[in-house]
């Protein structure tokens, strides 16, 4: 089963993001990506502008699932597993579709009774929503109440974390963010996909915008909901650190998430995309920090499995 299809479980964001981190040297995906958001921005439509009135900013921007999904978004208890190599118990609050290599794909069913999970079963994808900067997850009534309250809020404090590891993991691994930078101000046969680099940098990071025009409107490429602004962070190699994109959107009140991508390497071969509202982009790094903390502090001390190494040092301090 082809990785797009058998990653869609996930929500819709995260399955653009594999298309990105899988293709992104092929520009035929860049008209994939295009039809795909075009989709479901029509769906959208369909429903009503009372749609993204009622629903909550997820609903609202990465649309449906099937009911076998649905079930299995919330974990019943703490997830445990194989992380990129790095042996994890995830707090059950925090773990949101979790896969595993061979689980069925989206809209699937489940051959056989479900496997005894270890600490030697390999996690391809799960989904974390955590509230920046503190990184609490959904673990009261509270806290469901205060993430639901931010809604299309263009200050939402919240983040969506997607993991993808095991056999999702980027068959290039660290190198896979150099091929999504490779092309970037240079021409492009998709009018959506022309960029130039900024002279100055951005909160530390190369800034491309688009370039051109919208060949159906006239109007600037810079002004469509199919573009986006790009910014790359390198490290003293020259190899791309950090891939940040920031799109638009002409649906009232609605709001387009930056997707930042960077890895666990070396600690774990763990791809990760983080996606938050635009206002947060000046403390990318941070966000960068704490994603990377709170992934980190889920590995389990080979002492003692039934605690993590960030239960431990904190038991520790106190």
């Amino acid at each position: 089963m082809p990785i797009i299809i058998k990653q869609a479980h996930v929500e819709t964001h995260w399955i653009l993001e594999m298309i990105d981190n899988q293709n992104s040297n092929n520009k035929k995906i860049s008209f994939l990506r295009s039809k795909t958001f075009g989709f479901f921005l029509g769906l959208a439509a369909v429903f009503g502008y009372a749609y993204w009135e009622v629903h909550s900013f997820k609903a609202a921007q990465f649309g449906f699932e099937p009911p076998e999904m649905a079930r299995a978004r919330y974990a019943k208890k703490d997830v445990i597993g194989n992380l990129g190599g790095m042996k994890v118990r995830i707090p059950r609050y925090y773990a949101e579709y979790v896969q595993y290599d061979g689980d069925p794909g989206f809209g699937g069913k489940r051959n056989g009774a479900l496997p005894d999970r270890t600490f030697d079963s390999r996690l391809s994808s799960f989904g974390i929503e955590a509230r920046f900067p503190g990184m609490k997850g959904l673990e009261d009534q509270a806290a469901v109440n205060e993430y639901k309250s931010y809604q299309l809020n263009p200050d939402n404090p919240w983040i969506s974390i997607s993991i993808n590891a095991g056999e999702f993991y980027p068959g290039l691994g660290a190198r896979a963010r150099d091929g999504q930078a490779r092309n970037l101000g240079q021409p492009s046969e998709f009018w959506f996909d022309n960029h130039e680099r900024l002279p100055s940098s951005i909160y530390g990071l190369e800034a491309y915008v688009p370039i051109g025009a919208d060949p159906k409107t006239g109007k600037p490429a810079r002004l469509s909901d199919l573009t986006k602004d790009i910014y790359v962070f390198r490290d003293l190699s020259g190899h791309v650190d950090t891939y940040i994109s920031c799109g638009r959107t002409l649906v009232p009140r609605g709001v387009v998430p930056c997707h930042m991508r960077f890895g666990l390497e070396p600690e774990a071969e763990v791809s990760v995309s983080v996606a938050f509202h635009p206002k947060l982009l000046k403390d990318w790094s941070a966000i960068r920090q704490a994603s990377t903390h709170l992934l980190l502090s889920f590995k389990v001390n080979e002492a003692d499995p039934k605690k993590t190494t960030d239960s431990l040092q904190n038991s520790s301090a106190m």
